[in-house]
């Protein structure tokens, strides 16, 4: 295990670990909470926590059910959380993203069809609007909810609000310039 100052997967770990969770209870809560910036599945989740919990940064013990049988809970230890304090007071993340969609765009070429080349775009927009559909919905949801929505709310939701103001400012972002590659596109046939 080797610590390191960029975003990854464990440092996301100890901050979700606030409370005791299991992996699974950990998978739902990055399909709702984290899904604008951050994509785990429990294949990464669970080696990640063994690790983790290897190197003193959480501890497990079999948890209680109503049904079925125990599972493993998941704990962060002081040394989780100042390795999570660690990383948190570091230099900003900002490693390089990889983005596939916009690696299939650079090679449309390929396709020598500007109508191929169109319903990339055009799928690639559809998607994009029903991801701001959803994070509009949270929005929305948080804003019903909870009346001190967005500048008041407690330090814990302020701070994950702000990663979804985000996420709808990038998505807007990309439904534009789809827009635009569409608008361009159309313009080279004529």
């Amino acid at each position: 295990w080797r610590v390191t100052k960029r975003m990854s997967l464990p440092h996301i770990l100890l901050g979700l670990l606030k409370e005791p969770q299991a992996g699974y209870d950990l998978k739902k809560e990055f399909s709702l909470s984290l899904q604008h910036f951050w994509h785990a599945e429990l294949s990464q989740i669970y080696p990640a926590l063994q690790r983790l919990e290897r190197d003193g940064f959480v501890k497990s013990r079999q948890g209680e059910t109503r049904t079925g049988p125990p599972r493993k809970e998941y704990r962060r230890t002081a040394k989780g959380r100042k390795e999570l304090l660690r990383w948190i007071g570091s230099d900003p993340a900002t490693g390089k993203e990889r983005i596939a969609y916009l690696a299939q765009v650079y090679f449309l070429d390929e396709h020598r069809d500007n109508e191929k080349s169109l319903q990339y775009f055009m799928k690639l927009r559809n998607y994009m609007a029903h991801w701001l559909d959803t994070l509009v919905g949270i929005e929305e949801e948080w804003r019903l909810k909870d009346s001190r929505y967005p500048d008041k709310l407690p330090p814990d939701d302020f701070y994950a609000q702000l990663t979804l103001a985000l996420g709808l400012k990038k998505v807007r972002a990309n439904l534009e310039w789809c827009d635009e590659c569409v608008a361009r596109i159309r313009a080279r046939e004529d």
